[in-house]
């Protein structure tokens, strides 16, 4: 397991709600070829929440959430939301 990642994530992925963080949170361990167990044990977290936060688990405490994040090599940035139309065009 390195320490850092071979390449920066491709996207830098819209999350709206916890099911699409769990999912870009699952693209990027992918990405970097982790496992969840090299995962949980890089961000001091066990492999079951890891799989739970990756799973869209609605409960996960911020704590666990920004040490998964740490662990990951990841921030969290906060921008304005874009607004977009009924036909989920950007305005």
């Amino acid at each position: 397991m390195t320490t850092k990642h071979s390449k920066p994530y491709a996207l830098e992925p819209v999350v709206r709600n916890s099911t699409q963080l769990g999912t870009a949170l699952f693209r990027f361990r992918k990405q970097v070829k982790w496992t969840q167990q090299q995962a949980g044990l890089k961000s001091g977290i066990k492999q079951s929440i890891v799989s739970q936060i990756e799973l869209g688990a609605s409960g996960t405490q911020l704590g666990t959430l920004f040490k998964l994040l740490a662990g990951l090599d990841l921030e969290l940035v906060l921008r304005n939301r874009k607004k977009t139309t009924p036909s989920n065009k950007e305005l």
